[in-house]
């Protein structure tokens, strides 16, 4: 992926940054996504998402417990900063957050579908199913070249969301319940959601 800054200047991120946050998780991608920045500061309308280890004192947490599962708080600043989200390199990197766990997770949903059966056939096998995932495979490698700018942040972003949301029906009942891992999908949206401007 490719980060266009708003002066012009151009940064290639390493491909293997998505690999890397395959592994890593949400909360840990998204430290490293925040690192150096001050959230109540940047944080668009005085709520930021950040890892529960670098919740502030003081701050109000918005309980819910599906954002607590993968060790994530939603903060709301009681001064909030005049703050537009993450741009440049940050979005990028959060990008990057995100299509590591989909890559995760698509993994995880073909190791289910190739070990269930319908009429005596792996469901990988099916073609609706075997479809949806050349889909989010084909949607992985378009999303990991693209030419990451601010102006079309968000539309990234929202594709990885699309994507997001094809991978979780691949688990059936079981992507909708909260303890499956598939939830780090839920949780990303909601990240991009608050994080990412819309332009």
């Amino acid at each position: 992926m490719t980060v266009v800054r708003s002066a012009g200047e151009v940064t290639a991120l390493q491909s293997m940054n998505v690999d890397q946050y395959r592994d890593l998780g949400l909360a840990v991608g998204l430290a490293e996504v925040l690192d150096g920045l001050d959230p109540a500061a940047a944080g668009p309308q005085g709520i930021a998402v950040l890892p529960v280890v670098s919740a502030p004192e003081g701050a109000r947490i918005v309980p819910n417990p599906i954002v607590a599962r993968e060790g994530l708080s939603i903060v709301q600043y009681l001064t909030p900063g005049t703050g537009g989200g993450l741009t440049g390199h940050r979005a990028a990197a959060l990008a990057e957050v995100r299509l590591g766990l989909l890559a995760r997770m698509l993994d995880l949903a073909v190791e289910r579908l190739s070990g269930r059966t319908f009429a005596g056939v792996p469901l990988i096998d099916h073609q609706l199913v075997a479809g949806a995932v050349a889909n989010v495979l084909t949607d992985l490698d378009l999303l990991a070249a693209t030419q990451y700018d601010d102006n079309t942040g968000a539309d990234l972003h929202e594709r990885v969301t699309e994507a997001g949301w094809t991978v979780t029906k691949l688990f059936g009942a079981e992507g909708y319940i909260a303890d499956h891992p598939v939830r780090c999908l839920y949780v990303s949206a909601l990240v991009a959601d608050i994080w990412i401007p819309r332009r």
